[in-house]
């Protein structure tokens, strides 16, 4: 009982190994590996993403630039999770795209091309507006000039036509 994940888990090492074999591969174990929270942290060979809480675990990743290194931490708690919105049925006018809610599929729109990667893109964008920390992160990824003038848009969009000057 001497390991350091023993000494970073209330539960017996027994019991997680138990636990292992019985739900491996089980449907929640992508969001349970991947869902964190991450943070990033500067060492010598670069800046690795780890899990918080789990200093003494090897880091997930290890990467040379900071920026890069936040985005990956960012993105880590969307995989796995189920895709909200999806691909419909293709016609001459483009393909529905339709998003999954209370266990429906409901159309919500088209897009004028079948692009699967758009659709990845627009889940992984809204798994991300749905964590506090990940959005964070890519916050703090982002460059000084570029937060400036995400700031200047988006007081300007959120005042428009409120009377108040942009």
């Amino acid at each position: 009982m001497t390991s350091s994940r023993a000494t970073t888990n209330v539960f017996d090492s027994d019991f997680l190994n138990w636990l292992s074999r019985r739900d491996a591969g089980g449907p929640s174990w992508p969001e349970a590996e991947y869902g964190g929270p991450w943070t990033v942290r500067e060492q010598e060979t670069g800046f690795a993403v780890v899990r918080e809480g789990a200093e003494r675990e090897e880091p997930y990743a290890v990467l040379e630039e900071r920026e890069t290194a936040l985005l990956l931490a960012a993105i880590l708690p969307t995989i796995g999770r189920e895709q909200r919105y999806q691909l419909g049925t293709s016609a001459a006018g483009g393909t529905d795209v339709r998003t999954l809610a209370g266990g429906t599929l409901r159309k919500v729109g088209w897009v004028h091309r079948t692009d699967p990667e758009l659709m990845e893109g627009l889940n992984v964008v809204e798994w991300l507006l749905r964590s506090p920390g990940s959005l964070a992160m890519v916050l703090e990824a982002a460059s000084y000039h570029t937060l400036a003038d995400a700031g200047r848009i988006l007081r300007r969009r959120l005042h428009a036509g409120e009377g108040e000057p942009a």
